[in-house]
């Protein structure tokens, strides 16, 4: 059965399992968004631990998005306006951006998609009190979602995130390798029944879109999702890890983000993250 996705510009039959629709779509305000993003190391070895800063909570933002998508420019603004802001304040705040796959078909196959995204955003349905998914849309901590374009709404999600403190502490620690970006960590805290996430970040990217519904914008990313992994945790768990971006992956720095969630209800318990120049 198909049903009709709005988009606000991205109207059209989709296959039920790829249905998006957004009620509302909003542009970014000048000093709308409060900042966002992940405390950068630096160095041939980095490390950072998840702490709570000053008493602060942690929130992890991921924008589920498409470059096949005219709705989605907006959000990728939103996003890069956040995560420049949380850099400035040191917040403890994660963005991530995932692109989905499912409109690679409209005439542009987004270098960044995979249907391992797609199947992440899935996973979100049942927050959504329409039980669907849609581009652009942001979830915050795995509890909240809201149309990624709407820059006050992830204001007051990420406000309210931060007022509940971390009970999962991840130390981390990542270098370059022969085979890719070799991740060590240890958790501790909150472990049970919880499942921790590494995403390999390219913080900076750009692509001239030359056909579908972005033919000819110029579109700008913060922190592409470009390789995920999870594994399950437990008491004292600590590990080492191998991410291997793909053949395309050519960015000088590299941001590894790494958070706890639930197996089954996928709430985030705590983040830390860090770059490699």
């Amino acid at each position: 059965m198909a049903v009709c996705a709005v988009l606000g510009g991205c109207s059209r039959e989709l296959p039920a399992e790829r249905a998006a629709i957004a009620t509302r779509e909003s542009t970014p305000a000048p000093g709308a968004v409060r900042a966002l993003p992940v405390p950068v190391a630096s160095g041939e070895v980095s490390s950072a631990t998840s702490a709570a800063h000053g008493g602060s909570g942690i929130a992890v933002v991921e924008l589920f998005t498409s470059e096949g998508c005219s709705s989605c420019p907006p959000a990728d603004r939103v996003l890069a306006s956040l995560t420049s802001r949380a850099q400035a304040g040191s917040l403890p705040v994660y963005t991530l951006s995932f692109h989905v796959d499912y409109w690679n078909y409209l005439g542009w196959r987004d270098r960044f998609s995979s249907s391992n995204y797609s199947e992440r955003q899935r996973g979100y349905a049942g927050i959504n009190a329409g039980g669907g998914t849609y581009t652009p849309q942001v979830v915050v901590n795995g509890e909240a979602e809201c149309v990624g374009s709407d820059a006050s709404r992830i204001e007051d999600l990420v406000d309210s995130a931060l007022k509940r403190l971390p009970r999962t502490q991840i130390a981390l620690d990542a270098r370059r390798g022969a085979d890719g970006i070799e991740v060590s960590y240890r958790v501790s805290g909150a472990t049970a029944g919880r499942v921790l996430n590494l995403a390999l970040l390219e913080p900076r990217a750009e692509s001239q879109v030359e056909h579908g519904e972005n033919a000819g914008e110029r579109l700008a990313h913060v922190n592409v999702v470009r390789a995920f992994a999870s594994r399950a945790l437990s008491d004292g768990n600590a590990g080492r890890w191998t991410l291997k971006p793909g053949p395309d992956f050519a960015a000088r720095r590299v941001g590894v983000v790494a958070y706890a969630e639930g197996a089954s209800q996928r709430d985030i318990s705590g983040a830390t993250a860090l770059e490699l120049p």
